[in-house]
């Protein structure tokens, strides 16, 4: 299961929920049908959009106090059901691969991947300390998740490795 949002509070009396939204193509949330909370599955009424937030309302949460029982709980939804373009990851999906340079060196192992701003960043386990570099196509020339491996320009990773 992959998480999607996080239900912020109650918004009304009829059991709608602000939500923080990790996803941010208003196309999935559209189309979304079910979400899972603490591993049940609950049906979707009605999503709408507003400010930078998601409101949601689910076919079993009626009232203001039914949604105030979900205040900080995490909305999930099963992998296969997140769309991604191509070149784009689930993070998820990156832990854990094997960093490699264009001759297949080892370079290390994703310890974690983190957003700041404009970039995700890549941390990895060298040589038995973290170094992070970003996560760009000058730097990033392939990802194969089948096989758990991220392979590198060596000589742009050198520019940016820290």
């Amino acid at each position: 299961m992959i998480e999607i949002a996080k239900i912020l509070k109650p918004q009304g009396l009829r059991g709608e929920m602000k939500i923080s939204m990790y996803v941010h193509d208003l196309g999935f949330w559209s189309n979304l049908k079910t979400v899972y909370i603490d591993g049940y599955e609950h049906d979707v009424v009605k999503f709408r959009y507003y400010k930078g937030f998601g409101y949601i309302v689910l076919e079993d949460v009626t009232t203001c106090e039914q949604a105030e029982m979900f205040r900080n709980i995490t909305l999930t939804v099963p992998k296969e059901q997140i769309p991604l373009s191509d070149g784009e990851y689930l993070i998820s999906d990156l832990e854990n691969c094997t960093v490699v340079d264009e001759q297949e060196n080892i370079i290390g192992y994703v310890e974690s991947v983190e957003q700041y701003g404009s970039a995700y960043i890549i941390n990895i386990l060298k040589n038995g300390g973290l170094r992070s570099f970003p996560f760009l196509n000058e730097v990033i020339k392939n990802v194969n998740i089948q096989s758990k491996k991220i392979v590198v320009f060596k000589n742009k990773l050198d520019e940016v490795l820290v």
